[in-house]
């Protein structure tokens, strides 16, 4: 069993999980994009939204 990674945050005051996007998280606790998150680095997240580096090899047999 996996256990997401979880930090309190002083922000919203409530627990959040650090395996997603800043964005995720900023939508589901409301937060605008004037709020400085305190936990910006932490978070381990992938953005499916935008184009990830990795598909520039795809291609090429990497």
């Amino acid at each position: 069993m996996f256990d997401s990674p979880i930090a309190p945050c002083p922000v919203c005051g409530q627990m959040v999980l650090l395996d997603q996007t800043k964005a995720e998280c900023a939508r589901e606790h409301h937060c605008t994009r004037k709020v400085a998150c305190p936990l910006r680095e932490y978070f381990t997240g992938i953005d499916f939204s935008i184009k990830q580096p990795k598909e520039d090899f795809r291609d090429t047999g990497y």
